[in-house]
């Protein structure tokens, strides 16, 4: 494989050291490998008339946009060093061992690439591919980078910057919080054991904890803009901080998970805990709750107090009962299905009982608050 290094620069903001590439088509796609769109499963594949001139102008042999890539976390110290000693070959040698790289920006036109590629096209050896690789060790840059540096790319939502952020992170998700399997929403099927998550829900839970709102996708415009330019103001060390509170309560949301896995399995007809916990409505209003509840120390102590009574009351039970999903279950059949968002008013449901539940610090049933806060 033929990796040519045309330059290395600092990204003066974030101190990030970045190298300039040039490959053939051919080995661009050795260097992202076979797997490419695995770290964007939420950016799935795009249908756009400009794709389909596009492809045609590849084979006429135009020549691309420059494309991102990242180098994992996880095997970014040798391609740093080697960055440092300023020599290119050296630069080049721990760019190949640190394959495959992550994808930040370009995965459509890869998917075009890869689909030549499959048809049987044969790429001339002198059409190359321009790169921009991004040696990042610092997870608060990183975080940055993605978020704030793409917002200004209009046809990218900040949901989707989180989801290429989860996907690239989801190394440090596993390693961080043990036995945790983050999985493509294709594979996850029903689910069947704790820890094992969707792994596009937990890019969402992560939006959600960000924007303090269940509501990833408003309705208003407006409104969905206003959230995220809050967000977007932050400085880097609170992009960072954040991540790493969203982890502390991951790993909280994962005890719990534990708890109800050792517990007896429901009957046939009857609401499945271990479902509850993994469903995309619950995790986005949890992870809403504790970020828009726990505003300052005192009231991120209560969150802590109130998550550990509830694990430790579902295993003195043995049973979810702790979880109040019988009366849960109960008000979300009476929800009336031809006036009601159903999905809307379910999130808003756990949302305010997790906010009353932590403002408790867990001392009050859920199945009381439930009941107490349906309309």
């Amino acid at each position: 494989m033929k990796l040519d290094i045309l330059g290395t620069q600092y990204d003066l903001r974030t101190n990030t050291p970045v190298i300039y590439a040039q490959c053939s088509i051919d080995d661009y796609l050795k260097v992202v490998g076979d797997k490419f769109f695995e770290f964007s499963i939420q950016r799935r594949r795009e249908k756009f008339s400009a794709y389909t001139q596009m492809k045609d102008d590849i084979v006429s042999g135009t020549l691309l946009p420059t494309i991102t890539l990242a180098v994992s976390i996880d095997k970014v110290q040798r391609v740093m060093a080697a960055y440092e000693s300023g020599n290119n070959d050296t630069v080049r040698d721990a760019l190949l061992a640190a394959l495959p790289l992550n994808i930040l920006d370009g995965l459509q036109r890869t998917y075009i690439l890869r689909d030549l590629l499959d048809s049987g096209h044969k790429f001339p050896a002198n059409q190359t591919v321009h790169l921009e690789i991004r040696a990042e060790p610092d997870l608060r840059h990183l975080i940055y980078r993605i978020i704030v540096l793409n917002a200004g790319q209009k046809p990218m939502s900040m949901r989707h910057q989180i989801e290429i952020l989860s996907l690239s992170l989801k190394d440090v998700l596993e390693r961080e919080i043990p036995g945790l399997e983050l999985v493509p929403e294709v594979d996850g099927g029903r689910r069947t054991k704790a820890r094992k998550f969707a792994l596009d829900r937990i890019s969402s839970a992560y939006h959600a904890f960000v924007i303090k709102s269940p509501e990833i996708e408003k309705q208003n415009l407006v409104a969905q803009r206003l959230s995220e330019e809050s967000v977007l103001h932050q400085e880097i060390s609170q992009f960072g901080d954040q991540f790493l509170d969203f982890i502390n309560v991951f790993k909280k949301y994962c005890l719990i998970d534990d708890a109800i896995e050792s517990c007896p399995p429901k009957e046939d007809g009857a609401l499945s805990a271990l479902s509850w916990l993994g469903n995309e409505n619950t995790i986005n209003a949890f992870f809403a709750a504790v970020s828009d509840f726990g505003s300052n120390g005192e009231r991120r102590s209560r969150i802590n107090d109130a998550l550990d009574n509830l694990r430790q009351s579902i295993l003195t039970a043995q049973s979810d009962v702790p979880l109040g999903l019988d009366s849960f279950q109960k008000i979300i059949s009476g929800f009336p299905s031809r006036k009601t968002n159903i999905g809307y008013a379910t999130r808003k449901l756990i949302l305010v009982v997790f906010k009353e539940f932590f403002r408790d610090e867990g001392r009050t049933q859920l199945a009381d608050i439930w009941a107490r806060e349906a309309e």
